[in-house]
C-alpha cells in the first residue's frame, strides 16, 4: 500500500495554521496591553498629583494655625487595667491598650496662639487637682514651643506639629502627625500623667462649632 505522507502533511498544515492564529492573537492583544499599561500609568500619575495637592493643602491648613483636631480612639500607655469614665458610667478595662472614644470624643481647636478643647484621659495620674483625672481641659490656653515640620519621604508624607501647654502646674507636650487624607496620631506626654496616644482627624474648624469658641 502506498504511503503518500498525508498524516504528516496534515500535521504540518495544522501546526502552521495554529502558529498563524497565535501570531494574530498576539498582534491583537499587544496593543490592548499597551493601552492598559498606559492607562494605569496615567491613573498612577493622576493619583500622585491628587495626593500631592491634598498634602500641600494640609500643610497650608496647619501653617494657618487655625484648625481642628478630633480624636475617636485612645491608646493608654502600659498593659495594666484602667477605669474609663463615660456618660454611661465607669467601666473597668483589662489592659487591651485601646479605648474607643465613640461616646466621649476629644477635640482641640488650634487658634493662632491658643488652644481650646478637651482630651479624655485614661491611665495613671500624679499630683493633679482633685476631680481632674478624667480629662485634659483647655480654654484659650497659650501655646508654647510650637514647631511645624514637613516630611516628604518616598512612601510617607506627613506634617509634624508640636506644642506645649501649661495648666495647673502641669507641663503637657503634644506631638501630632498629620497625613494628606487628614488622618492624624496625637502623642501626649505630661509631668503629672502617664503618656497616652490618640488617633483621629484634622480639618478646618467646623462652622457649627465656631460660635462656641467666642
Amino acid at each position: 500500500m502506498k504511503n503518500n505522507g498525508t498524516p504528516f502533511a496534515k500535521t504540518i498544515i495544522e501546526h502552521t495554521l495554529l502558529k498563524d492564529k497565535t501570531m494574530k492573537t498576539l498582534r491583537n492583544i499587544v496593543p490592548i496591553i499597551a493601552l492598559l499599561l498606559a492607562g494605569l500609568t496615567g491613573m498612577a500619575k493622576e493619583k500622585q498629583k491628587a495626593d500631592t495637592a491634598a498634602f500641600n493643602k494640609m500643610v497650608q491648613l496647619v501653617n494657618s494655625k487655625n484648625f481642628y483636631i478630633n480624636v475617636d480612639a485612645a491608646f493608654p500607655m502600659g498593659n495594666g487595667s484602667i477605669t474609663v469614665d463615660t456618660k454611661y458610667g465607669s467601666k473597668r478595662l483589662g489592659g487591651e491598650g485601646y479605648v474607643s472614644l465613640a461616646n466621649n470624643e476629644g477635640e482641640l481647636f488650634i487658634m493662632d496662639t491658643v488652644v481650646t478643647g478637651h482630651m479624655p484621659f485614661f491611665g495613671r495620674a500624679y499630683n493633679i487637682p482633685y476631680g481632674d483625672g478624667g480629662g485634659m481641659e483647655f480654654s484659650k490656653t497659650k501655646l508654647e514651643k510650637e514647631s511645624i515640620k514637613v516630611f516628604q519621604k518616598k512612601k510617607k508624607q506627613y506634617v509634624e506639629y508640636e506644642f506645649t501647654v501649661r495648666k495647673d502646674g502641669d507641663v503637657i507636650n503634644f506631638r501630632v502627625e498629620i497625613y494628606a487624607n487628614g488622618k492624624c496620631s496625637v502623642n501626649v506626654n505630661s509631668n503629672n500623667r502617664a503618656s497616652i496616644s490618640y488617633s483621629g482627624d484634622v480639618t478646618a474648624i467646623p462652622e457649627d462649632k465656631k460660635p462656641y469658641l467666642k
